[in-house]
């Protein structure tokens, strides 16, 4: 399981997206696949990936699961990454990876190393994985998102959600639940969500649930 989203910045503003797959579900990690392309950051025991499409496209993945973190993309990706024109260096802020349209941030975080049980509680209760603040300007400081926290941990009593495991096959792989938290900017505003859309033309402000159930 892994958190995966795309930025693409330069359309009309009202046509910027940001992909969320924050699912339910069991993925299978499949073949890890460490291209050269990537950058690939360990962060306390979480992989960070970082992988570009094109200098104004972006997509990042996080997972518990190094093998999965490391994966190929999911459903719907059809192009091949392009690094081209991307540099990645390290700063005092952190790891950067810089296009002539986007400047990706994955803050420093010196938490000291966790102990073993600190690792395995990550693994069943929210909000104990280790913090990701992510961040996405423009080369003209214009910040585009943030991401403040995640969370990645298995279906249990505690958090309420202990039922999905009823459909889980002896051959499926591990369950887990997923999430992110994100900061955008002010003058930021969201249309669409399909069948989400509970009478809203813009969702800014508006509390909006929804889940994806799928399997691979």
């Amino acid at each position: 399981m892994r958190i995966q989203w795309e930025l693409c910045h330069g359309l009309p503003r009202f046509f910027i997206q940001v992909y969320l797959l924050l699912t339910l579900i069991s993925v299978c990690a499949g073949i890890a696949n460490a291209d050269s392309s990537n950058v690939v950051l360990n962060h306390d025991g979480s992989t960070i990936v970082l992988e570009p499409y094109a200098p104004n496209i972006i997509r990042v993945t996080l997972s518990l699961s190094k093998d999965s973190a490391l994966a190929k993309p999911g459903y719907g990706f059809s192009a091949s990454a392009a690094p081209v024109g991307w540099a990645h260096q390290q700063s005092e802020q952190g790891d950067v990876y810089q296009s002539s349209r986007l400047i990706v941030t994955v803050g420093t975080h010196h938490p000291g190393k966790p102990l073993a049980t600190q690792i395995d509680i990550a693994k069943f209760f929210n909000g104990s994985t280790p913090s990701a603040n992510i961040s996405i300007r423009t080369p003209e400081g214009k910040a585009l998102l943030r991401m403040t926290g995640w969370s990645m941990s298995e279906p249990n009593h505690k958090d309420g959600n202990a039922g999905v495991l009823n459909d889980k096959r002896p051959s499926d792989p591990p369950f887990y639940q997923v999430g992110a938290n994100f900061v955008s900017p002010d003058d930021e505003h969201y249309y669409g969500l399909g069948q989400y859309h509970e009478g809203f033309l813009d969702h800014r402000g508006h509390r909006v649930e929804w889940r994806n159930h799928a399997r691979r």
